[in-house]
């Protein structure tokens, strides 16, 4: 629901809230991209805009420079020393408090995964005061100071978790069961999250609808790239009794507070995992921008103003350590994850409620896998490169895949456009099988074998050309690609008559 906020992210945006909070002025630096059009229209409009014509072909292709992301700006302090992580003893065997009826076995503590040594493990949470108090957002984020490199895993807030001391419960309520808890709400919260997926959480940090507006307007907007069509209707800050209609479409779209609020909100036309996507879109947006605006280095002036913006249990010292990796952090290594079907099943609790239960035997290397640094298979080895030629015919949709691309870990080299294709294709120029990611490719673009073409060696130190048809769906499902195999079920032997 409200924005949380990455890890290295969260520094810097947090940061910025804090900026706010003093009246300072933020640079921004704009992507090289123009960002297509942002339409927002009073709700009593009885016909939803509709999107902008596409334009005309381009005659021959025209390379344009892929836009520069993640620059490296020289920090000004010396390294600092990473912080001792503190890591409390959860409390698991209280005595259940609630009376609710245990329709499933009490589940046994989820071994904790295993991380490389130095990892931090950070939990972001979107406060909802309006609605109870529950963390509706909830993102656990492992950073990797050795390489340096960022896993984020979102928790579904429909979770139906074991909650030490009270039972069953979704675990977006944990916060509201930790009053006597011993070390409060946020120890049962960092407990239930130990318990059920393994993960120690050693810090935290929290916001709420106001302080997430504030952080994307002071830094001017967000540069979103929308991936699926997007509308809804939210009730209009400055008028309660009138509706805004929000329609958003594939495409770079620049977003201020309240509108990237509701994006992040939304699931009237979506869904809680479609939901848990677009957080992580504006996270990543949130810190590009925030790094493109240079103020890492001024953590220290502006912690004072940053305490009163989150509630979070990150010290100065960490907050400067962390600032400082996110200085040195390269956009191939942020991944995301998300628990989404058929890593968990859909299920109603014994009161009614719509619950996720985890598949047997899934979980487990789900988070495993989740969590791992994004550059442990390629260690020692440059990410694949990628040239996409664009020939799609609608503004920003290069843009759009270039981001998707980033995801999975690709460097994106140059985007250049050409004229309208038909189909999506990908060109092969890797020289061997192992280790290639050509199957990935193959998923996000839903490539038949006759769309993929093989030039060993011809790329020029290039890995692969993507090229972009017409068909081109830029809408990819957070649960479309699986990195971990669901485990097949044992079948039960059928008894043998008179045996």
């Amino acid at each position: 629901m409200r924005k949380a906020l990455a890890p290295f992210i969260l520094i810097i945006v947090l940061a910025t809230t804090a900026m706010t909070a003093r009246g300072l002025v933020i640079p921004i630096i704009p992507m090289d991209t123009a960002p297509t059009a942002t339409i927002v229209v009073p709700r009593n409009n009885p016909h939803p805009p509709s999107p902008a014509p596409l334009p005309t072909a381009t005659a021959a292709p025209t390379p344009i420079p892929s836009p520069t992301l993640v620059p490296t700006p020289t920090p000004t302090l010396m390294p600092p020393s990473p912080p001792a992580l503190f890591h409390a003893t959860p409390v698991y065997d209280l005595p259940i408090s609630n009376t609710l009826p245990l329709s499933l076995p009490v589940p046994t503590p989820m071994p904790l995964v295993s991380l490389p040594e130095g990892t931090i493990n950070i939990l972001l949470l979107g406060l909802d005061a309006e609605n109870g108090g529950r963390t509706d957002v909830m993102i656990v984020v492992s950073v990797h100071p050795d390489i340096p490199a960022v896993s984020m895993l979102s928790i579904p807030r429909d979770y139906y978790a074991w909650i030490p001391g009270y039972g069953f419960g979704k675990i977006n309520t944990a916060i509201n069961r930790g009053k006597n808890y011993p070390g409060g709400r946020m120890a049962l919260v960092k407990a239930t999250v130990e318990y059920n997926f393994g993960i120690p959480i050693h810090y935290y940090a929290m916001v709420d609808f106001l302080g997430f507006i504030r952080i994307v307007d002071a830094l001017g907007g967000v540069d979103v790239p929308v991936e699926c069509e997007f509308h809804d209707t939210f009730p209009d800050p400055a008028n309660p009794a009138q509706g805004i209609d929000i329609d958003l479409y594939p495409g770079i779209q620049h977003l201020d507070g309240q509108q990237a609020l509701w994006y992040v909100r939304s699931r009237w036309s979506t869904s809680d995992f479609d939901r848990s996507r677009r957080q992580h879109q504006v996270l990543r947006a949130l810190y590009r921008q925030a790094l493109n605006g240079g103020i890492l280095t001024r953590i220290p002036d502006l912690w004072e103003a940053l305490q009163e913006a989150v509630e979070t249990d990150l010290g100065l010292k960490e907050m400067i350590y962390l600032g400082w990796l996110g200085s040195r952090l390269n956009w191939t290594n942020i991944k995301s994850r998300f628990i989404v079907p058929p890593y968990v099943e859909h299920w109603t609790d014994p009161e009614g409620a719509y619950v996720l239960l985890p598949v047997p035997g899934a979980l487990e290397p789900l988070v495993a896998e989740a969590l791992r640094p994004p550059a442990t298979a390629r260690a020692r080895q440059s990410p694949f490169r990628v040239e996409i030629w664009d020939g799609t015919g609608r503004p920003g949709m290069a843009e759009v895949a270039a981001e998707r691309l980033r995801w999975e870990g690709f460097l994106v080299t140059e985007i250049t456009a050409t004229e309208p294709v038909s189909r999506t294709r990908v060109v092969d120029f890797t020289t061997t099988a192992k280790g290639s990611p050509l199957w990935l490719l193959t998923r996000l673009y839903h490539l038949k074998p006759e769309d993929v073409e093989k030039q060993p060696g011809a790329g020029g130190g290039v890995d692969f050309r993507v090229i972009l048809g017409t068909n081109y769906d830029s809408c990819v499902r957070p649960g479309t690609i699986q990195y971990v195999p669901i485990p097949t079920p044992t079948p039960t032997p059928t008894p043998i008559p008179g045996s």
